[in-house]
C-alpha cells in the first residue's frame, strides 16, 4: 500500500458503491431531462472545489462550502417538478421492480394501431395516451372514470365529435382504458409545438413530465404524432407506428432473467462507467488520501 495511503476495507467498498449509485441515478436523471448543461456545470464545480481542496487554497473551498446550502435550495426550486418525478420512480421502481404486472397485449395494440389509422384517414382528432411507470394521476384533470376494455368501437365512440369527451385524452393503463376526456399538462417549449394543435402540445407536455408514451392523430393534416420523453415525431405509417407502440410496450413487461447478466453490463453502460470512476476518484481524494494523514 502507498505511504500515506489508506487502506481500503469492506466498508469503503460499500461506500463507493453507493455513492457510484447514486452518481449514477443523476447520470440517468440528467440524460432523460436533457439538462446536460446542468450537469456540465455541476461537474466544473466539482473540479474546482476538489482541486482548491488538494491545494489548500482555504478561501476557495470556504466559500464554497458557506454557498453550499444556497446552492441547494436553487437547485430544488429550479428543478422541483424533476425531483418529485424522481421520488416518485424510486417508489414505483421499489414496488414493481422496474416492470408492469399488467401492460397491453399485442392485440390490444394491433387494435390501436389500426384504429388510429382509420381516425386519421377520416381526420378525426384523437389523442391516446398509454401509462409507463410514471404515476399520472396528478398531471390529469377533468375527465371521466372508465375502466373500460380497450376496443375499437370505444375508442371511435369516444372521439366522435358528438361525445362529451372528444377533445380531450383517453388513458391506457393495464391494458385498460382507466379514464377519457382527460385534460393534460400544456408543453413549455413552444418551439417544438409552433404550428402544431393544442393536442399536440397536451402530449408533449405529458411526455416532459412522465414516461408515458402520447399518440396525437391530427384532424388537419390526417397525421399521426408520437410524444415520448418529451420528443415529438411524425409517424409516416402504421408500420412505424406499430414498432413505436411495440418497443414502449417491451419495457413495461416483466424480462425474462436468462440474459439479466449480460443486459446489467450493456444497459447504460457509459452511465455506469462514469459513476464508478468518479465514486473512486471521489474516495480516493476525500477518504483514501485524506486519511493517510
Amino acid at each position: 500500500m502507498f505511504a500515506g495511503f489508506k487502506p481500503i476495507g469492506v466498508a469503503d467498498v460499500l461506500d463507493m458503491m453507493l455513492v457510484g449509485s447514486l452518481i449514477y441515478a443523476l447520470l440517468l436523471w440528467f440524460k432523460r431531462t436533457r439538462a446536460a448543461f446542468v450537469a456540465l456545470g455541476l461537474l466544473l464545480l466539482a473540479v474546482v472545489y476538489t482541486i482548491a481542496f488538494l491545494s489548500g487554497m482555504y478561501m476557495t473551498v470556504r466559500i464554497f462550502q458557506g454557498f453550499f446550502a444556497v446552492f441547494i435550495v436553487a437547485v430544488i426550486v429550479i428543478f422541483q417538478e424533476e425531483i418529485r418525478s424522481v421520488f416518485e420512480r424510486i417508489a414505483v421502481w421499489s414496488l414493481s421492480g422496474g416492470r408492469l404486472k399488467t401492460a397491453p397485449t399485442n392485440r390490444q395494440s394491433e387494435i390501436l394501431v389500426r384504429t388510429l389509422g382509420d381516425l386519421a384517414r377520416d381526420r378525426i382528432g384523437a389523442l391516446v395516451v398509454i401509462r409507463g411507470l410514471d404515476p399520472l394521476d396528478r398531471h390529469l384533470s377533468s375527465g371521466w372514470d372508465l375502466d373500460g376494455e380497450l376496443s375499437e368501437a370505444l375508442i371511435k365512440s369516444i372521439f366522435d365529435s358528438h361525445s362529451l369527451g372528444h377533445d380531450g385524452a383517453f388513458v391506457v393503463e393495464g391494458g385498460r382504458v382507466s379514464r377519457f376526456g382527460v385534460k393534460l399538462p400544456l408543453s413549455k417549449d413552444l418551439a417544438k409545438v409552433t404550428n402544431l394543435g393544442t393536442r399536440h402540445s397536451a402530449a408533449l407536455g405529458l411526455s416532459e413530465r412522465t414516461d408515458a408514451l402520447c399518440l396525437v392523430v391530427s384532424e388537419e393534416h390526417g397525421s399521426i404524432m408520437a410524444a415520448q420523453r418529451g420528443e415529438l415525431t411524425k409517424i409516416a405509417d402504421l408500420e412505424e407506428l406499430q414498432d413505436v407502440i411495440e418497443a414502449f410496450l417491451a419495457r413495461l413487461r416483466p424480462r425474462p432473467r436468462e440474459g439479466a447478466a449480460a443486459r446489467l453490463l450493456t444497459e447504460n453502460w457509459r452511465e455506469k462507467l462514469t459513476a464508478a470512476a468518479v465514486s473512486i476518484l471521489l474516495w480516493v481524494f476525500f477518504v483514501g488520501i485524506g486519511g493517510g494523514r
